[in-house]
């Protein structure tokens, strides 16, 4: 996917493949990628970890040697060896002396990753993508709503319901309803009163965004007003305090995210 005209080069060739400085997507970059998009190194890192992940270097592609990104791009080959070896330890690339830098197997690739994540999310996710989302958050969901449901003070449920009332008055908003689903996901996250748990709510953003490249405007507006009720029942049970509800709210909600469009 490319976005738009801005881009970052010292010497631009007809030929050449600019790198692009804002997207979209830059303000979920900043809320959750690990790498700043900013400076010469920060853009490429985003540059060839999008064009990975997205399949412009599919699996098994040996990347341009450092002359070749040199001369495309118009910078240093510091700035390439350190981007290499960024996206090495993102589990993206296999650097090796003399044979040059390849594109490893998906499943080697850091899907934790926030990064990682953000490029799936920028480059369009594949229904594929998606499935593997839903399928983690079914493990997940549920099992943290009932500890929400547990654990909540009345500080969560505020910050619960007020979430719910946002996404409420913001049907057919897409981006200002997606950021309250994702406000209202990450209390509750909150809400179980386990660090690492709420950490993990990095993973599950990619998948509320996501819908907005998957569907046309008038399907997500009506997928968020469908959504609203389902999201109401998982709010009741917390306030509740009832977990065997609380889990089948969650899971109510994750089983129809997405199945009338994708069958999911």
């Amino acid at each position: 996917m490319k976005h738009g005209q801005d881009a970052m080069t010292s010497r631009a060739t007809p030929e050449s493949k600019l790198i692009v400085t804002q997207s979209p997507f830059d303000a979920f970059v900043r809320k959750y990628g690990t790498i700043p998009r900013r400076g010469v190194f920060g853009y490429f890192v985003h540059e060839l970890g999008r064009r990975i992940v997205g399949g412009d270097y599919p699996v098994g592609t040996t990347l341009p040697n450092e002359p070749d990104l040199v001369e495309q791009f118009g910078i240093s080959r510091t700035v390439i060896r350190e981007a290499m070896k960024c996206l090495a330890g993102k589990g993206l690339v296999e650097i090796k002396t003399r044979v040059g830098t390849r594109v490893k197997e998906r499943s080697n690739w850091h899907h934790l990753d926030t990064d990682v994540m953000v490029w799936y999310y920028e480059t369009g996710p594949s229904v594929e993508i998606m499935r593997l989302i839903k399928d983690l958050r079914l493990a997940l969901e549920p099992e943290a709503t009932a500890r929400a449901a547990l654990r909540r003070t009345e500080t969560d449920i505020a910050a619960i319901s007020a979430a719910y009332e946002e996404m409420a008055s913001t049907i057919g908003d897409v981006n200002s309803n997606a950021d309250a689903d994702l406000r209202f996901h990450t209390a509750i996250f909150a809400a179980t009163h386990n660090m690492i748990y709420s950490q993990l709510i990095d993973l599950i953003a990619v998948g509320i965004y996501a819908n907005r490249t998957l569907s046309g405007h008038e399907d997500i507006a009506e997928g968020q007003k469908r959504a609203l009720p389902l999201h109401k029942a998982i709010l009741d049970a917390i306030v509740a305090q009832d977990t065997e509800a609380a889990i089948k709210a969650s899971r109510n909600l994750l089983e129809a995210w997405l199945a009338r469009d994708y069958g999911f």
